[in-house]
């Protein structure tokens, strides 16, 4: 199985669903990560964006794949981020893919996860996580990550 797990910054997706990421690995799954950006509002980009490296590295990743947008300015790229995550789709035909909840207070999540609903209208099988400036997440799908939780 293919997972895809797209996140707005660096450490976005370790904070929401690296746990389940790490089970998957573990079970023999394909891992394949999205960043949108190197994160420079939270930090200096290039520390950001290796410690982001050295951390995939634990998930042991197909594939990290960096989105090429600016901290702070997904929302005017709508469109093309759309685009972006549909070639990356076209590419890696993911079974399921774990991205960040609308409802968020961070404005790079809330245009993250919209652009991924619509670049992901024909994929079936979309989950969200849930990280530290979510809004009213009420999940369906629980994972027991007891196993994999050192490795979050």
């Amino acid at each position: 199985m293919k997972i895809l797990a797209i996140g707005a910054h660096p450490d976005d997706i370790e904070a929401g669903c690296s746990g389940t990421l790490a089970k998957y690995a573990q079970n023999g799954h394909d891992i394949y990560l999205l960043v949108m950006t190197e994160g420079h509002m939270g930090g200096e980009g290039a520390i950001r964006k290796k410690e982001q490296t050295k951390s995939a590295k634990i998930l042991k990743p197909r594939e990290l794949i960096w989105g090429a947008y600016k901290d702070t300015l997904l929302s005017p790229h709508m469109n093309q981020m759309v685009h972006d995550i549909e070639a990356v789709l076209k590419k890696i035909a993911p079974d399921f893919i774990f991205v960040h909840h609308e409802d968020d207070t961070h404005q790079d999540h809330q245009a993250l996860a919209k652009a991924t609903i619509s670049a992901t209208r024909y994929v079936r099988n979309v989950l969200f996580y849930e990280g530290p400036t979510t809004q009213n997440f009420s999940p369906t799908i629980y994972v027991d990550i007891k196993e994999t939780l050192d490795k979050k």
